[in-house]
């Protein structure tokens, strides 16, 4: 919403609704968009550790079929 706005669009807002709630609409949109950034790095890391417990799980069980 904010992105890409002028220098006219942010005079017309500060103008229209005041400083302190463009100030306040500017970080919740940059926080939302972090969120968003940190949910995924997070997914990535939970896929990561899912993959390597897959892993062990399977040389346990090699592991266990070569000690037979």
């Amino acid at each position: 919403m904010l992105e890409g706005a002028s220098v006219v669009g942010w005079f017309n807002l500060i103008s229209n609704i005041g400083f302190p709630a463009v100030v306040a609409l500017y970080l919740l949109f940059q926080l939302e968009r972090r969120l968003v950034s940190l949910e995924s790095t997070m997914q990535e890391i939970g896929d990561h550790i899912e993959e390597g417990n897959e892993d062990e799980k399977s040389r346990r069980t090699r592991s266990k079929r070569a000690k037979k």
